[in-house]
C-alpha cells in the first residue's frame, strides 16, 4: 500500500516539475504562431483593408467566422453563402454590406443548376436595396400580348435552343407566365438595375451583373475592443464564438498588457483555435499517464 502511495507521490512531483512548464510553453507557443497568422487586416482580389468576420482562403480557419471564408485568385473574391459561390463586387465595411452576384450568372445567364439564391439567414439578411426578378427557362412562345414585363432570351436547354425569359420585378409562381414555364427561378437584384431595366432600356446582363446588396449580421463591437487592446480577432472552433488572439494567451474579448509567466496557469483552454483540447495541440508530446507507467 505504501509502495503505491510513493509511487503516486513521485508521479505527481515528476508531473510537476517536467510536464507543467512544457504543457504552458507550448500552449502559449500555439498562440503566438496564431497571433502572428491571424492579420488584422488583409487583401483579397480588387479589395484591401478586409478584417474579421472574414478570412482568406490560404489563412488558418481559426482566423475568421466559418461562414465567411473569401477565395482570392487573381482580381477576383469570391464567397460561398449556402453551398452557392458569389462574386464579390463592392465591400462597404462602415455599413457591413456586401455587394454579391452569383458566379454562376457572371459567366452566362443559363446556369448549369437551376437553383434558387438562398442565404444563410443567420448570418445574411437582404437590404432594402434590393428586389426580386424572375427568370423563366423552356417555356412556351408568348405573343407580344403576354409580354409587356418580359424580355426574351434565348437559351441552350439541354443542347437546344429554347425560349426563356427574364421579368423585373418577379412574377408569382402561381402566374401565367410561370405556368407556360417548366423552370421558374427568383433572383435577387438592385431596384435601380430593374429601374434601369424598365425605363433605360437595360440588357439582362446589366441587371443581373450589378448582382445585390446583403449585410452581415455579425456583431463587430467584439473584434474593435480585440483591436484596441492590440489582439487579432479569431473564432473559436471548439466553443464556436468569437476569440481574441494575443501575443501570449487567447482572451474571449481583449489582451492584457502583462505577458503570463511560462509555467503559470493562466491560459484558457477553452478559448483554443484549431485541434486544441485541454491546452494540448494534436503536434505536442503527450504527457505520461500513471495507467501508463504503471505498465512500465
Amino acid at each position: 500500500m505504501s509502495s503505491s502511495i510513493f509511487r503516486i507521490s513521485l508521479f505527481i512531483l515528476m508531473f510537476s516539475q517536467l510536464q507543467f512548464p512544457l504543457f504552458f510553453s507550448g500552449y502559449v507557443n500555439i498562440y503566438e504562431e496564431a497571433y502572428s497568422k491571424c492579420s488584422a487586416s488583409f487583401s483579397c482580389g480588387i479589395f484591401t483593408g478586409i478584417g474579421y468576420p472574414f478570412w482568406r482562403n490560404d489563412q488558418p480557419d481559426y482566423c475568421g467566422h466559418p461562414g465567411f471564408r473569401l477565395d482570392c485568385q487573381g482580381d477576383r473574391a469570391t464567397i460561398d453563402i449556402n453551398s452557392q459561390k458569389y462574386d464579390i463586387i463592392e465591400i462597404y465595411h462602415d455599413t457591413q454590406v456586401l455587394k454579391i452576384a452569383k458566379t454562376d450568372f457572371m459567366l452566362n445567364i443559363y446556369p448549369v443548376s437551376f437553383i434558387n439564391s438562398i442565404l444563410e439567414f443567420n448570418l445574411f439578411e437582404y437590404t432594402f436595396s434590393d428586389q426580386n426578378a424572375s427568370l423563366l427557362y423552356n417555356c412556351d412562345h408568348l405573343t407580344e400580348d403576354h409580354q409587356p414585363r418580359l424580355q426574351e432570351f434565348t437559351c441552350p436547354i439541354n443542347n437546344r435552343s429554347s425560349n426563356c425569359y427574364f421579368a423585373a420585378p418577379a412574377i408569382s409562381s402561381n402566374d401565367e407566365f410561370s405556368s407556360r414555364c417548366k423552370i421558374s427561378l427568383l433572383i435577387p437584384v438592385l431596384a435601380l438595375a430593374v429601374e434601369g431595366f424598365t425605363i433605360h432600356s437595360w440588357s439582362i446582363d446589366q441587371v443581373i451583373k450589378e448582382g445585390f446588396e446583403v449585410k452581415w449580421i455579425i456583431d463587430h463591437g467584439p473584434c474593435n475592443d480585440c483591436l484596441i487592446s492590440g489582439g487579432k480577432c479569431g473564432y473559436n472552433r471548439i466553443i464556436n464564438d468569437f476569440t481574441c488572439f494575443c501575443p501570449y494567451q487567447p482572451s474571449p474579448r481583449t489582451c492584457s498588457r502583462t505577458q503570463p509567466p511560462a509555467n503559470s496557469a493562466t491560459a484558457n483552454p477553452s478559448t483554443a483555435p484549431g485541434d486544441i483540447t485541454f491546452g494540448y495541440i494534436s503536434l505536442q508530446p503527450k504527457p505520461i499517464r500513471l495507467g501508463d507507467m504503471e505498465k512500465q
